[in-house]
């Protein structure tokens, strides 16, 4: 049977950014960024590890790479090729101690993560995207009555960029700077040996990733300062203390991809051998100027192992958000990476080797599939690198779930893959086992890998994560206990005992209508479930929203469930990660979702701010008012929308505007 499942994954910003996107992906099926072919086997386990390049090695191991391109016939098409869209201060109140406030919902407690919206309790700031003009970061203050008055706003320079895409911000530790992350595409001329390119009208577009300093130490005055860009585009960020990690990609555009039709096999080869590490490697500008070096080839990273012909850099970078200048680290290693995963103590880099996508534009993995995870830690303002591994299998199709996949835990990582090769919206072997498998790995430093300790199943315990046919939604770590939803008509809640890393083992299973993809940890062992409701046919309806109990975690059991609107209904957390906010007031989880409800199947839409209340002594969830009702249309900037919790007050972003509500 087909299952059709309406949530999109990552929202491409703009118009410009799904164009893009799209064009991305056909650049890898064209080109073969993604390894193309049939993958040979997965390499040793004690031969994934990265080593560190001396001079000259990283330019002649990207030389070779080019020379198998060429002698397959698909050298050309480095760069993205796209056309082009025609395009009196209120004071806060004084003296009081701010009350409790919710903040970005984070995957582990103490790893922050940029967010649309951010509050100190005193004061609010909202990053949003403005037509014709760069990204505003707005500031407001709370008045005695908690309402959010404007104080002002600072909008960013956009240095000629087409578009520009609001990735989130978050605060220095005290709190009185921010940065603030977008990811900007500028057209830049075509390489001078390019002699088709004048003739075709297209653009050719450089990305980069900023990151700029806005200082509010006096809100009523914040002001941007200085500004970092990266060349390349955004895996990811995290920030701990003042230390913000930036994971980003670039594919760099070389003159020999280039080179007119009809060139000689003799030039080509000449054009390879030109190539130098100042081609390859990502650039930086401060504040718009000229370009400088951010790093030098012996600061990056081979993989010897890996056979992989994708061109892509990854580059880690660290920034001291302390510094006016941003100082900063970078690492990078060959290859792309789809995940950043981050503890307190280590950050974790997912690569997946081979991804292909098929004539209908739908990602669809090799039946060979693994993925590459390279282990660092923070040291001396930067990263050091500690190992790598390799797990069966990718991390799905949702961007913005992947790093869920992945939690570290008394040192150990474990990580749920997905073995299976299309997503949904296509036809599954309703007989063929589950794909899911837990994997579990631990840095072994004498030859700088992550063994694998154990997998789930196993020749001892062969029971299935998932039925048959089915897909792997919602995954959740909490400390030694893991979740996982899978669907395919209903949804079994599977919960792994994780306890002993040798011995992972299902402990328990909840099989119930529709699917939770998210899931929130609450107190007295509760666990809460945002996804689709679905009838006995695994046709999906409207969203769903369900409280388990996962005390005993033999025995799960689902404790109270809400349907909100018909098919096509679809939340913030359908675009981010972030789009659920939740305060803790006493016994009450107070959770507060911008939604659009269709009030029949996929027609008669409205959107606001759903607020839900769950009583974690009772064990009962209800659903309140829609704060901000209004018309909506299915498929609305719900990416833009968020809200925060200060005391007895919610904020609601959206459109651009911050409205007050009490709750």
């Amino acid at each position: 049977m087909k299952t059709a499942h309406p949530t999109p994954v990552r929202a491409p910003r703009s118009p410009l950014h799904q164009l893009l996107a799209a064009t991305l992906l056909l650049g890898l099926a064209a080109c073969g960024g993604g390894g193309g072919g049939t993958p040979e086997a997965p390499a040793s386990q004690n031969s994934v590890a990265l080593s560190a390049s001396r001079p000259g090695e990283l330019t002649t191991y990207v030389q070779q790479r080019l020379r198998t391109l060429d002698s397959q016939g698909r050298l050309g098409g480095g760069a993205t090729l796209v056309g082009l869209p025609v395009t009196a201060s209120p004071q806060p109140a004084a003296g009081l101690a701010p009350p409790a406030r919710s903040s970005t919902l984070v995957q582990e407690a103490g790893v922050d993560e940029a967010d649309l919206i951010q509050t100190d309790g005193n004061h609010l700031y909202t990053l949003q995207p403005a037509a014709g003009e760069g990204p505003r970061v707005a500031v407001y203050a709370r008045d005695t009555a908690g309402r959010a008055l404007a104080l002002g706003e600072v909008t960013l320079p956009t240095d000629g960029a087409q578009d520009i895409g609001v990735e989130g911000m978050v605060f220095s530790s005290d709190q009185r700077s921010l940065a603030v992350l977008t990811q900007r595409w500028l057209s830049m001329p075509p390489p001078d040996n390019c002699a088709d390119c004048a003739s075709i009208a297209i653009a050719w577009m450089r990305s980069t990733v900023d990151v700029q300093r806005v200082d509010v130490s006096t809100p009523a005055a914040a002001s941007a300062g200085e500004r970092l860009s990266i060349d390349g585009t955004l895996v990811d960020s995290r920030r701990i203390g003042d230390s913000l990690v930036l994971v980003t990609t670039h594919r760099p555009t070389l003159p020999v991809e280039v080179l007119p039709m009809g060139t000689s096999a003799t030039d080509r080869a000449a054009a390879i051998a030109r190539v130098t590490a100042a081609e390859l490697l990502p650039r930086l500008r401060r504040n718009g100027g000229a370009s400088e070096a951010l790093l030098a080839d012996t600061d990056c990273y081979l993989q010897p192992a890996n056979a992989s012909l994708e061109l892509a850099l990854t580059t880690i970078t660290v920034i001291d958000l302390r510094s006016p200048t941003l100082a900063h680290q970078s690492r990078c290693f060959v290859g792309g990476s789809e995940a950043l995963y981050m503890s307190l103590g280590h950050l974790y880099v997912a690569t997946s080797r081979w991804t292909v996508p098929d004539t209908t534009g739908a990602l669809v993995f090799p039946p060979r599939m693994s993925t590459d995870i390279h282990k660092f830690a923070l040291a001396n303002g930067g990263v050091a690198y500690r190992g790598s591994g390799e797990v069966d299998g990718h991390l799905g199709w949702n961007s913005e779930q992947k790093s869920y996949r992945l939690s570290e835990h008394n040192g150990d990582l474990r990580v749920l893959t997905y073995t299976g090769e299309t997503g949904w919206g296509t036809s599954r072997d309703s007989t063929a086992p589950s794909p899911a498998r837990l994997t579990v790995l631990r840095e072994r430093s004498s030859d700088q890998t992550l063994q694998v300790v154990a997998t789930l199943p196993n020749a001892t315990r062969p029971a299935a994560i998932g039925k048959p046919g089915e897909q792997v939604y919602g995954v959740r770590f909490l400390g030694d206990k893991g979740y996982v939803v899978t669907f395919q008509r209903t949804d079994p809640l599977y919960v792994l005992d994780l306890s002993n890393p040798a011995d992972p083992r299902t402990v328990g299973e909840l099989e119930v209508a529709g699917f939770s993809e998210v899931l929130v940890p609450l107190p007295n062992g509760l666990l809460l479930g945002v996804g689709r409701d679905a009838d006995s046919a695994g046709r999906i309806t409207g969203m769903k929203v369900a409280l388990f109990d996962v005390s005993n975690p033999a025995l799960p059991t689902q404790r109270d469930s809400l349907t909100l609107g018909a098919a096509g209904s679809m939340s913030a957390l359908d675009f981010s990660r972030h789009g659920l906010n939740l305060l803790q007031v006493g016994n009450s989880a107070r959770v507060a979702l911008p939604v659009t409800l269709s009030s029949s199947d996929w027609t008669g839409w409205q959107t606001g701010l759903q607020q839900l209340q769950v009583d974690t002594a009772a064990g009962t969830l209800s659903a309140r008012g829609l704060l901000g009702a209004r018309e909506g249309s299915g498929g609305g900037p719900l990416w833009l929308e968020r809200s925060v919790q200060i005391g007895d007050q919610v904020y609601y972003l959206s459109q651009g505007v911050l409205q007050t509500h009490n709750w």
